[in-house]
C-alpha cells in the first residue's frame, strides 16, 4: 500500500511538472548580422530559447532584417516541435533600430497569438515603443486565465525611469483600445481606466485589478546607475504598487551578476497565483553550457529571466 501511494504521489508530481509552461525573456544584446553569421553562437542562443515554451526577445538589431529568420530557423532545428515567430517592425528614434520577437511553441505552451503590434507612441515617450502581444490559453485550467497580454520592452538606459512611468500610458491606451477585455469583467472598462492612474502620487496610487492579466516584461534597465534604489522604491510602492514584481532585486540579471536590469511585472491575481513557486528566476547560461565569463558575454550581457506557470 505504501509503495502504491508513493508511486501515485510521484505520478502526480511528474504530471504537475510536465504541465507547467515556461515563459522566458532574453535581451540578445545586438543580435544582428554578425551574430547571426556565427553558427555556434546562434545554435547556443537557440538552445537557450528552446527551454522556453514562450520566448520574449529584445534587441534584434539587423538592418537587413535577416537575423531574426536565421535564429528562427535554428530554433526550429533544435526544437522537438515547431515554434511560430511573431516579429515586430524595426523600432527606434535613432539610426540604431531594434526588433522584438515572441517565439511561441504552441504544442507545449498551450497558447495562441491573438494580436501583436507596436505601441503607436503618439506622445513620443519611448526610444523604442513596446511590442504588445495578446495570447489565448487554448485549454484554460484551474488558473482561470483565458487571455493575457504581454508588453515587451527595452527601455532606454538613461531614460529608464521616465519611460517606465510612461508605461502607464501604454496600459491606459491598451485598455481604451481593447474594451472587449475589460467591459464584462469584475472590473469594468471605466473602472479599469480610472484605476490605471498615470501620474500617481502617494495619495493617488493606481489600483488596477482586472480579470485580463497584463504583463510588462523585458529589459527595463531598472537598477544600478540607471534607476536608483530610491526611485525603485517609489515605483514599487506608488507607481506600480498594483503590479506584482515577479523578478525582484534579489535576482541579478546581467551577465556579471551585479544588477537587476530585467524585470517581469504582472497585474492579475489569477495569473500570479498560477506561477509555480520559486520558478521566477534566471537561467544560468555559464553553468548550463560550461562557459567562462568571456564566453557568456559573447552571447549577451544579459542572462534570461523566466517563470513557470500552470494554466
Amino acid at each position: 500500500m505504501q509503495l502504491v501511494s508513493s508511486i501515485l504521489i510521484l505520478a502526480i508530481a511528474l504530471g504537475t511538472y510536465a504541465s507547467a509552461v515556461r515563459v522566458g525573456s532574453f535581451n540578445l544584446h545586438q543580435y544582428g548580422s554578425k551574430k547571426a553569421a556565427n553558427p555556434s553562437l546562434t545554435n547556443t542562443v537557440a538552445q537557450i530559447i528552446n527551454d522556453f515554451d514562450l520566448g520574449i526577445i529584445q534587441e534584434i538589431s539587423d538592418v537587413s532584417l535577416k537575423a531574426p529568420y536565421v535564429l528562427f530557423d535554428e530554433l526550429n532545428k533544435v526544437s522537438p516541435s515547431p515554434y511560430t515567430m511573431t516579429l515586430s517592425e524595426r523600432a527606434g528614434r535613432s539610426n540604431t533600430k531594434e526588433q522584438y520577437i515572441f517565439f511561441n511553441r504552441e504544442s507545449t505552451s498551450g497558447l495562441e497569438v491573438v494580436d501583436a503590434y507596436l505601441h503607436p507612441d503618439i506622445e513620443d515617450n519611448f526610444e523604442r515603443p513596446p511590442f504588445i502581444g495578446t495570447f489565448k490559453v487554448k485549454k484554460p485550467g484551474n488558473s482561470g486565465v483565458k487571455l493575457f497580454t504581454i508588453m515587451d520592452v527595452h527601455l532606454r538606459p538613461d531614460g529608464a525611469y521616465t519611460e517606465l512611468l510612461a508605461m502607464r500610458y501604454v496600459v491606459r491606451d491598451f485598455i481604451s483600445s481593447h474594451p472587449q477585455y475589460f467591459d464584462q469583467t469584475e472590473t469594468s472598462l471605466q473602472e479599469a481606466l480610472d484605476r490605471n492612474v498615470v501620474d500617481a502620487t502617494p495619495d493617488n496610487k493606481p489600483s488596477l485589478k482586472s480579470n485580463h492579466p497584463i504583463l510588462i516584461v523585458g529589459d527595463f534597465n531598472a537598477d544600478c546607475t540607471y534607476i536608483s534604489p530610491t526611485r525603485q522604491k517609489l515605483l514599487q510602492t506608488i507607481n506600480y504598487v498594483d503590479f506584482s514584481w515577479v523578478i525582484t532585486n534579489e535576482v541579478k540579471t546581467n551577465t556579471r551578476q551585479t544588477c537587476t536590469y530585467d524585470r517581469i511585472l504582472v497585474n492579475g491575481d489569477n495569473f500570479v497565483n498560477a506561477i509555480v513557486p520559486n520558478s521566477n528566476t534566471t537561467v544560468n547560461i555559464a553553468e548550463k553550457f560550461g562557459f567562462n565569463l568571456a564566453q557568456t558575454l559573447a552571447i549577451s550581457d544579459h542572462i534570461p529571466i523566466k517563470f513557470d506557470i500552470n494554466w
